[in-house]
């Protein structure tokens, strides 16, 4: 490649680098660019470009997250619900989601709620003023209302799988709508087994791209949660052969539901996975 055609990769490269977009992404949206994911590293490693490894945010390592302080004390809870009862009855072969939350640092109650659809791998969250059952029944709630009713929560999520926090520890509130009729499967990992819903522990690192360790949520909106959950949702995948998630969904799912999420189109080249997407 000559000096000049480096510097027109190097142009359209390295903004989106900036923005946290991976050169697996990257490529993905601009395959005129003609060259390979590995082809780029290669031109990077050997600094053929302004862009550096250091630039690069998915060669970052990010530490696992720390288990819940505060697990599930009752133990009957657990009855048909456990990871083998998932397994054994193969809910798993069903239109499953994994659930799971994301913590602010010290000085803020708020966390996030987040669930991950790993059949085409679609992202959805909430923020929540508290890390409590009430406030994880709530979010429920509010979905059903904006989905229509009990039978198109169980349309969208039949079965869900998640950890033993105690945020999930009333699973008949989340199981059935306010009337009483069955809206959803709860089944809980074993305890220590993070790996068992690894598709949601992926995709919060790509939320953490945008709320890094450390940030306080006392000022994030629903609305910056949103602006996350659609940047993250119209990533590439290489699972998914280069398509995104939102793309998959509206396939899948459909516009009008994705609609009731609020989950929206974002182009390619605006995708952003770093601090400055929520920049005001």
């Amino acid at each position: 490649m000559t000096p000049k055609e480096l510097r027109a990769l190097d142009g359209t490269v390295r903004p989106l680098i900036q923005q946290g977009q991976s050169p697996y992404m990257i490529l993905a949206n601009h395959p005129e660019l003609g060259i390979s994911v590995k082809t780029l590293y290669n031109y990077i490693d050997q600094n053929l470009l302004l862009t550096r490894n250091v630039d690069l945010k998915r060669k970052v390592k990010f530490k696992k997250r720390a288990t819940h302080n505060k697990q599930i004390l009752d133990k009957e809870i657990f009855i048909g619900r456990t990871y083998k009862d998932f397994k054994d009855s193969h809910a798993d072969e069903l239109d499953f989601w994994e659930m799971d939350t994301v913590l602010s640092a010290n000085g803020s109650s708020k966390c996030i709620l987040t669930f991950y659809f790993p059949a085409i791998e679609l992202f959805w969250a909430h923020l929540m003023d508290r890390c409590s059952p009430g406030s994880v029944k709530a979010v429920f709630e509010h979905l059903q209302s904006v989905l229509g009713d009990a039978y198109e929560f169980s349309f969208l999520m039949p079965v869900i799988l998640t950890d033993r926090g105690q945020e999930f520890g009333k699973p008949d509130d989340l199981e059935h709508g306010p009337d009483g009729t069955p809206r959803t499967s709860i089944f809980y990992c074993d305890p220590m087994r993070s790996n068992q819903k690894a598709g949601i522990e992926n995709v919060h690192t790509m939320l953490r791209m945008i709320l890094p360790k450390g940030t306080v949520f006392t000022n994030l909106t629903q609305w910056d949660v949103r602006k996350c959950v659609d940047h993250i949702n119209n990533a590439p995948r290489k699972r998914l052969n280069g398509r995104t998630p939102y793309e998959l969904a509206m396939k899948t799912i459909g516009p009008e539901i994705l609609k009731k999420m609020q989950l929206r189109y974002i182009a390619p080249d605006q995708v952003t996975l770093s601090p400055k997407l929520l920049i005001h």
